[in-house]
């Protein structure tokens, strides 16, 4: 569920961005999850279909998911290459595109 920015919010109608997750990691920062959104999404002239999303919260655990929780995340879409390559959930080049923060929820 998004939360911020609200642009993307306004284009998007507040609807819940539903997806599956693909991949997780752990690591000292809560770790992160690739998700692949059901439809694509599009935003400033450019159309995402993948992101990956991480904490935003010190202590929170991207593997809270899996225990049915809540995570408050901060979401960056990446190109379908970079979401099939060995390095999907490397973020740390990310310039631009869309940037958003919300829940995510497993849903089963």
């Amino acid at each position: 569920m998004l939360s911020d920015p609200w642009d993307l919010g306004e284009a998007l109608k507040w609807q819940p961005l539903r997806g599956e997750l693909l991949q997780m990691t752990r690591d000292d920062h809560g770790g992160k999850a690739l998700i692949e959104l059901n439809e694509s999404m599009s935003y400033r002239d450019s159309v995402y279909r993948y992101v990956v999303a991480s904490p935003r919260h010190k202590g929170s655990e991207i593997a809270e998911l899996q225990n049915g929780k809540k995570v408050f995340c901060a979401m960056t879409g990446i190109s379908d290459e970079q979401a099939k390559s060995s390095a999907a959930m490397d973020i740390s080049s990310w310039r631009g595109g869309v940037a958003f923060i919300g829940d995510i929820e497993a849903i089963t």
